[in-house]
């Protein structure tokens, strides 16, 4: 084998790197199986000093299972719907102010298509144009984040679950410790939120979750898209959930500054992530890929929501 594999960081309880991997070593099936068992046991894997490039980034995205479209169509790629492009321009940034910084395509944490009833296993993801500045993808364990909550609280959330939903910035409550300033929304944001009500009803998701391959348990709550906690009085509820947020906020994270020669790996079911903003006057592009499936406890709701 040409690759080698090792921790992320040694301050983590989390990730792998794996460095000179390239298309004939992913032709071994022994390879493909240590690579799908890196993703269950440590999250989340950053692929460096090898093979990248579109064909790659396809073809190692499929060992972890079948790709799909992303259900927003405003993002994916034209001719290549396993792809998602992801771009920050000037001209058509949503642009926010967050702890005092300007800028555009900022995501807080979140684990994707939470808002959707199936969430995908993971995705890879690599830059076609990082930026100079921001633009810094992080990464939070929550089978860590779940073994860090005092008991009590574990034994609170047991069988509670948190409705969700696709909002914008302005309608989000738990994703920062501070108000989120929207200065601009992008043509594609108000593209999505203005079929929301057709498209995205509202869906819930236990606070707790067991990962299959290891019966290790996992705080399954996305702070970005959460609007309250399914039955539970509002103000209970809300308190709970910025409780939990606060938790998160605090946890020890993965901060990864992009090159062209790299991409990541991350196990959806997991691991949350975001990303900083991005200074107005540079231009971020970013592809993505969505690895197919559906760990069997999302409930789609009704329209309209039940509550706030």
């Amino acid at each position: 084998m040409s690759f080698t594999v090792e921790p992320l960081s040694p301050d983590l309880t989390f990730g792998k790197t794996v460095r000179g991997l390239t298309s004939e070593d992913i032709k071994d099936e022994a390879v493909r199986g240590q690579l799908r068992k890196l993703w269950v046991e440590d999250g989340l894997v950053v692929f460096r000093d090898g093979e990248i490039n579109e064909d790659f980034h396809l073809a190692l995205s499929k060992i972890f299972g079948p790709l799909e479209a992303h259900p927003v169509k405003e993002i994916l790629t034209e001719g290549k719907p396993e792809l998602i492009t992801l771009v920050s321009k000037p001209e058509d940034a949503t642009v926010v102010v967050i702890d005092g910084e300007e800028g555009g395509g900022y995501l807080g944490w979140h684990t994707d298509l939470v808002y959707m009833k199936e969430i995908n296993h993971g995705g890879i993801l690599r830059a076609l144009t990082p930026s100079e500045i921001g633009g810094v993808t992080g990464f939070i364990d929550q089978v860590d984040a779940y073994n860090r909550l005092p008991e009590e609280l574990k034994d609170k959330i047991d069988g509670l679950s948190v409705v969700y939903r696709l909002h914008s910035f302005e309608e989000q409550k738990y994703m920062t410790r501070e108000p989120v300033k929207v200065l601009r929304s992008s043509p594609a944001t108000m593209g999505v939120i203005s079929r929301r009500d057709k498209d995205f009803p509202p869906v819930a998701h236990p606070l707790v979750f067991v990962q299959p391959e290891t019966g290790r348990k996992v705080l399954n709550y996305s702070p970005f898209f959460a609007m309250y906690v399914e039955g539970m009085d509002p103000d209970e509820g809300h308190k709970l959930l910025r409780q939990l947020s606060a938790h998160i906020l605090d946890s020890r994270a993965y901060h990864h500054r992009w090159s062209t020669d790299e991409m990541i790996l991350w196990d959806n079911w997991r691991m949350l992530h975001s990303v900083t903003p991005v200074p107005l006057d540079e231009e971020r592009v970013m592809q993505r890929t969505t690895i197919k499936g559906d760990y069997g406890v999302g409930r789609k709701l009704a329209f309209p929501e039940a509550a706030e």
